[in-house]
């Protein structure tokens, strides 16, 4: 499947990317927690995706992966995107964002190439809280940060289970000829 130029607005589980090859381009995305969610192959590229404003003592998670098996194929990338906050989330100083967090043991997120501003807090990436009881040993989320640029890419403070890197070969795995074999 594929989108351009659509507008996916809303707050919590704005877009539920469930199964199968998606891709997504010069796209709008706006939400809260886990706004861009679920277990498909997807690749956002030249979207613009805003968190907005939460509710009460809550923070907001632009993306929740949900693999399961290490086996599938399945993963979220944005890819030169621009992850910023909407007007109203600008003017608050008290609203915690984070990049994602793994809702599947397996979960597998890349970020590459892309603007984020500075509404990422430092630890970029945050645990799903029904994961964070499981051994250390059973979860093995893979989150990737690649060339990525603006004041929220400082990646001092990141969480250990995250990776940031310079390497294109490991980033090419995840472009859209790679990724979701946009040949076929």
């Amino acid at each position: 499947m594929s989108f351009y130029k659509c507008c996916f607005d809303g707050y919590q589980d704005t877009l539920y990317v469930k199964r199968q090859r998606q891709f997504y381009r010069d796209s709008e995305i706006y939400g809260t927690i886990d706004f861009i969610c679920g277990d498909a192959t997807a690749v956002f590229q030249n979207c613009l995706i805003e968190a907005r404003t939460p509710m009460a003592r809550q923070y907001n998670t632009i993306t929740a992966q949900h693999r399961e098996l290490e086996s599938l194929p399945t993963g979220i990338v944005l890819q030169n995107c621009t992850i910023k906050a909407t007007r109203d989330l600008e003017k608050l100083n008290n609203v915690t964002t984070f990049l994602g967090r793994p809702w599947g043991i397996f979960s597998r997120t890349v970020i590459m190439e892309s603007y984020i501003d500075n509404l990422i807090d430092p630890k970029g990436w945050v645990e799903w809280i029904g994961l964070a009881n499981k051994s250390v040993v059973s979860r093995q989320p893979y989150y990737l940060e690649y060339k990525n640029r603006g004041p929220g890419v400082v990646t001092k403070g990141r969480v250990t289970w995250a990776s940031v890197t310079t390497d294109p070969n490991i980033a090419s795995d995840f472009t859209i000829r790679n990724f979701i074999s946009s040949d076929q």
